[in-house]
C-alpha cells in the first residue's frame, strides 16, 4: 500500500454546460476506485480554476483575488465530498481556514487518523495569498506522508514546450526533479518541484480524461511522465 495524492485542475471538472460536471466527478469517482483496488490510502487536491482565475482580474487587488480563488477550491471540495459519500465512499474536507459550524476543522494528527478509511480532500491551498494550488499539493502530501503525487491534467505527459502550440514539442517518458527545475518546465510551480525533491515525493504527470491509465501504472507499465530522482 502507498500513499497516493490527486492532484486536480479545477478546469478539469469543467464543461461547457456546468462549472461543476457529474460526468467530471463521475472521472474522479472511478479514478479513486482504480487506486482503492490497489489499496491505495488517498488524498486529493482541488484547484479552484473553473470558478475564478486571479491572473485573468489584473484590476483587482491581489489578496481579494487569491482570497476568491482559495474559497473556489473550498467550492469544489465540498462538490467532491458530497458525490464520494452519495457513492459510499467516505471523504472528508480539510481547509486552513475556520469555518464554525460549516466545515469541521483536523489537527494533522486527526486527519493522519481519519486517513485509514476516508478520503481526505484539502482545500484553500496554504491559506495564504501568494501561493499556487501547487505549494497546497505539497502541503497535503507532507501531511499525509504520500510517497506519490499524480496530477491529472488536460495533457498526457510533461512536454519540452507547449504541445499546444509547438506540434514537434517532446514528450518525457521520466524526468527528474533537477531537469524540470533546470529547464524551468512548466509541471508545478518551481517551489512545489523542489519540495517533491528534498522529500523524494514522485510525481506522475497524465491525462484526467485517461484515468484508466493508472491501472497501467501500478501494473509496472510506462504511462504519463513520471518525475524523480
Amino acid at each position: 500500500m502507498s500513499r497516493v495524492l490527486l492532484k486536480i485542475s479545477g478546469e478539469a471538472l469543467k464543461d461547457t454546460d456546468s462549472l461543476v460536471s457529474i460526468n467530471k466527478l463521475n472521472i474522479v469517482l472511478k479514478t479513486i476506485q482504480l487506486l482503492q483496488k490497489y489499496h491505495h490510502q488517498i488524498g486529493i487536491v482541488i484547484g479552484g480554476g473553473n470558478f475564478f482565475r486571479g491572473r485573468e482580474h489584473p484590476e483587482m487587488d491581489k489578496v481579494t483575488a487569491d482570497t476568491i480563488g482559495m474559497i473556489g477550491t473550498v467550492m469544489n471540495s465540498l462538490y467532491l465530498k458530497d458525490y464520494l459519500m452519495k457513492n459510499n465512499i467516505k471523504a472528508v474536507v480539510s481547509t486552513p481556514f475556520n469555518f464554525p459550524s460549516l466545515i469541521p476543522s483536523y489537527s494533522d494528527t486527526e486527519l493522519k487518523e481519519l486517513y485509514f478509511d476516508n478520503i481526505i480532500i484539502f482545500g484553500g491551498g496554504i491559506g495564504k495569498s501568494g501561493y499556487s494550488t501547487d505549494s497546497g499539493v505539497v502541503m497535503a502530501a507532507t501531511v499525509l506522508d504520500s510517497d506519490l503525487i499524480i496530477k491529472l491534467t488536460n495533457v498526457d505527459g510533461v512536454y519540452d514546450s507547449d504541445p499546444k502550440i509547438n506540434k514537434s514539442a517532446k514528450k518525457y517518458d521520466k524526468i527528474t526533479y533537477q531537469e524540470v527545475l533546470d529547464k524551468e518546465l512548466n509541471v508545478m510551480d518551481l517551489f512545489a518541484i523542489q519540495k517533491c525533491q528534498e522529500k523524494n515525493i514522485k510525481i506522475l504527470v497524465m491525462s484526467f480524461e485517461e484515468y484508466q491509465n493508472i491501472e497501467k501504472f501500478f501494473d509496472g507499465k510506462q504511462v504519463g511522465t513520471l518525475i524523480g530522482e
